[in-house]
């Protein structure tokens, strides 16, 4: 349930789920992002899987695979082998470390869960709620807020250029998305700064990310932006891989989830066994 507090510009009365001030607009520092949700903890792969989809979180980005055993270095995981769940962790040198390995699917999955909210923790998201009061220096944190005395047109204005701006780099660093291939029967498919190939034929093949294109002039490799069937690969664009980076894509915008788009998994210590 919602806590209700007075705000501290007009003295109305709002609720931790009131991200701005009904009444004059201004910031609210008690806000709680998904009151309701943050209390949910997963019990299953598929409820954490849930659990990220609805807090959009681009899990490839992050490195996390959930529900699948991912074989490249610097990556978290969690799959099911016949009886066991088994949670890993891929280290920078491809070495995996094995967190936990046996039948109790709700252990395995807190085990990933609270490694999944520590990540977000140190880079200061907190998809659980939990805020700290403090930071190390023992002062209350405090969130940036803009002063009530500033219009809120002029608060539309700089968010509709800001937009603009971002609107400008998305299409820029998505003009070359589509389709690549070597002639060795595997296709990449370039999707704004990242590389993903396949050779699965089936329809809805996985596709894996890459580090790089092969070839230094891509440009020269260009299948287009459409699939074709008679390249004898799945089509990216029906992949969980293209409905992952959608979902992230779509949800980038919401206040929720925008503390997403600069994780670097470069924070990562990935030489550490956890």
């Amino acid at each position: 349930m919602a806590s209700t507090s007075q705000c501290k510009y007009c003295g109305s009365t709002i609720t931790s789920s009131d991200k701005c001030c009904p009444n004059c607009g201004a910031p609210n520092e008690g806000f709680v992002v998904d009151t309701e949700r943050h209390v949910f903890l997963p019990k299953t792969i598929e409820e954490l899987k849930e659990y990220c989809a609805e807090r959009g979180m681009p899990l490839l980005r992050m490195r996390f695979f959930i529900g699948e055993d991912y074989r490249k270095p610097k990556a978290f995981g969690i799959y099911k082998d016949g009886r066991d769940f088994i949670v890993y962790k891929n280290k920078a040198n491809g070495q995996r470390a094995i967190r936990y390995q046996g039948p109790n699917e709700t252990h395995a999955v807190n085990e990933l869960f609270l490694k999944l909210l520590d990540e977000c923790h140190n880079r200061g998201i907190y998809p659980d709620g939990r805020i700290p009061e403090k930071s190390s220096s023992g002062t209350r944190r405090r969130r940036r807020t803009i002063p009530g005395i500033i219009p809120p047109l002029i608060c539309i204005v700089c968010l509709f250029l800001i937009s603009a701006v971002f609107a400008g780099i998305s299409l820029k660093m998505h003009r070359d998305d589509g389709y690549y291939g070597t002639g060795d029967g595997t296709v990449y498919y370039h999707y704004g700064s990242d590389w993903y190939y396949t050779e699965d034929t089936s329809s809805a093949g996985f596709w894996y990310e890459a580090d790089e294109f092969p070839a230094a002039d891509y440009e020269e490799y260009s299948l287009g932006e459409d699939w074709d069937s008679d390249w004898g690969v799945s089509d990216f664009k029906s992949s969980s891989t293209w409905e992952e980076l959608q979902e992230s894509h779509s949800s980038s915008s919401s206040d929720y989830d925008s503390s997403y788009d600069s994780w670097d998994s470069g924070d990562t210590d990935w030489d550490s066994d956890w």
